[in-house]
């Protein structure tokens, strides 16, 4: 398995207040990379972050297909799953890509368990994308940061829970939004992250920045921050490389 994590792997231009197709982002080498393992025509299926919304997939479905042709890359299929067909997961094999859809962590991770794609994903051989929360949902554990309203101050919201099992790499996607935010009253970075950090280390990846793990090895791709035990260092810079360690 090929396996790349993004916060945001790009695709869209925005002209006049518009928001349009374009190709992939080309930072830190993505485009690349990722067209470099996706050589040759392939099917794409799209792992929906919110199966119930039909709509939602639909425009997903639409602005993968746009965002393949403007990056030059042979995509001969897209199709979605969701709750239109949920069996797609048992067709794995049959697609060369799997994009990892973007959204609310909880929901799509629910989804996951619900078409048991833990189980079945492991005997995937080609390659993976995740975005933002499809990325966070890529880990053993998955830590899910609240960041809808009513999240951080919820004593019942879960942020740990079981996850793909591709890597044991945490991701707080996004990560140039969050100094100065606030959630529920709180300070995103020093209320909520910084706490977390001390209970599993994570890292911050603003947008343009990746992680591709192959044969056991993970490298990250751009500037990003290592968060734990309650601090936060940038380990990465913009246009550099490094090892990450991915195993517990």
């Amino acid at each position: 398995m090929k396996l790349f994590m993004t916060s945001s792997p790009g695709g869209s231009a925005c002209t006049d207040g518009r928001w349009t197709a374009a190709p992939f982002d080309c930072a830190n080498g993505f485009l690349n990379g990722f067209r470099k393992a996706c050589r040759g025509e392939t099917d794409c299926l799209i792992l929906s972050s919110d199966p119930s919304n039909i709509k939602m997939g639909d425009e997903m479905q639409s602005f993968f297909k746009e965002a393949f042709f403007h990056s030059g890359m042979s995509i001969a299929r897209v199709d979605v799953c969701d709750r239109r067909d949920m069996k797609a997961a048992d067709r794995l094999c049959c697609y060369g890509l799997l994009i990892l859809a973007g959204g609310h962590v909880p929901t799509q991770n629910a989804f996951f368990q619900e078409i048991r794609l833990q189980e079945k994903i492991r005997r995937y051989a080609g390659v993976v994308l995740g975005i933002s929360a499809g990325t966070m949902n890529c880990a053993e554990i998955v830590y899910a940061q609240p960041e809808e309203p009513g999240e951080a101050v919820n004593p019942y919201y879960v942020r740990y829970m079981q996850g793909l099992g591709l890597t044991h790499v945490n991701v707080l996607p996004h990560f140039q939004n969050v100094k100065g935010a606030r959630l529920d009253g709180l300070r995103v970075l020093e209320d909520i992250s910084l706490p977390d950090s001390r209970v599993r280390p994570f890292y911050g990846l603003p947008d343009g920045s990746w992680l591709y793990r192959e044969d056991g090895h993970t490298t990250l791709h751009g500037e990003a921050w290592l968060l734990e035990a309650g601090t936060c260092i940038r380990i990465c810079g913009d246009g550099e490389s490094r090892e990450v360690e991915d195993e517990q």
